[in-house]
């Protein structure tokens, strides 16, 4: 294996220089784990290295005793890479140098899991669904979307205010969260409504009819409602009208949408790290749903200062960050 692909950027990189990569995960691993606990080999395989993985890494290393050290690799969302680091894994494998390996992002799932078929793989850091079934038997996932029930805690939290709130999105998407978005508006006291559109151009009457009808609205992962051709014709209007609203990406609150619930990536590895060990002790697949301290809501200020009505802060247990 190159040291290259073990290279792990700003962590501990003066212990880095001073004693190379690996012999620095070695160290570390010695220094903290236990002697009574057994030590897993146990290996992270990025799609494509960013700060949000490397933070999941960093803490997933901290709080999983018998998998310290882990070790890293990083795809480089290079196919060629990909297919390298599953040939060293094989290869591992073959020699008993290999317990699990925790994959983050669809592309090195579906990658990793071609080549290992006796070796646990608990995925992460992706979307929610793995659409091809080829790759995916034996697959743990552990992406973890927020529950409609939270996304409208945290609305509520926000605007305490709110009592209707628009759902806008194609009938497919908004057909398999309508289950437990009905209850959990009915258990929290709000009125929801649906808003269908079947192709963009459908966004402005769609957007226009919610904006007038509902308090706030929130926008779940549907590129058919949220794309390049919409983006700033939903920004524009719901900031005119001082809507708040609720999204999946860090990068629409970025561009000025009120609030994102997404993964604290720093919680996400603790509790990966916490729930492998727990699975390498007793065999028990892991289960991080229904878990709020996992999420962060990220809040745009500029759009807070905007938005008369939202004066509150996050849902229990969530993490609340201004961007």
């Amino acid at each position: 294996m190159t040291a290259e692909n073990r290279k792990f950027d700003g962590f501990f990189r003066p212990l880095w220089r001073l004693i190379g990569c690996r012999s620095a995960w070695m160290l570390l691993g010695w220094l903290h784990a236990p002697a009574t606990v057994q030590a897993a080999e146990v290996y992270i395989v990025d799609t494509l290295k960013h700060e949000r993985s490397i933070t999941v890494a960093e803490a997933l290393n901290e709080h999983c005793l018998p998998c310290r050290p882990v070790k890293y690799m990083d795809m480089k969302g290079s196919v060629r890479v990909g297919r390298q680091i599953s040939y060293e894994l094989a290869q591992l494998r073959q020699n008993n140098a290999l317990d699990l390996v925790i994959t983050l992002g669809k592309p090195a799932t579906r990658m990793i899991s071609r080549e290992l078929q006796d070796v646990p793989i608990f995925y992460s850091l992706g979307r929610s669904e793995m659409d091809d079934t080829r790759y995916s038997k034996g697959v743990v996932s552990l992406v973890v979307p927020p529950s409609p029930k939270l996304k409208l805690q945290a609305l509520k939290a926000l605007a305490p205010n709110i009592e209707r709130v628009g759902f806008l999105a194609t009938r497919h998407r908004l057909d398999d969260i309508r289950e437990p978005t009905v209850l959990a508006a009915q258990e929290l006291g709000l009125q929801i409504k649906f808003y269908y559109v079947q192709r963009p151009y459908d966004v402005p009457v769609g957007l226009r009819t919610a904006i007038q009808e509902m308090d706030a609205i929130v926008f779940i992962k549907d590129r058919v409602a949220i794309n390049a051709d919409t983006v700033e014709y939903i920004l524009q209007l719901t900031l005119e009208n001082q809507v708040p609203t609720l999204v999946d990406s860090d990068r629409l609150v970025d561009r000025g949408m009120l609030a994102a619930l997404t993964i604290d990536p720093k919680r996400l590895g603790e509790k990966l790290g916490k729930a492998i060990e727990h699975y390498l002790e007793t065999g028990t697949p892991p289960d991080l749903s229904d878990d709020p301290t996992l999420f962060q809501l990220l809040v745009n200020q500029e759009t807070l200062r905007q938005t008369p009505d939202v004066t509150g802060g996050a849902p229990a247990g969530v993490k609340m960050v201004m961007r």
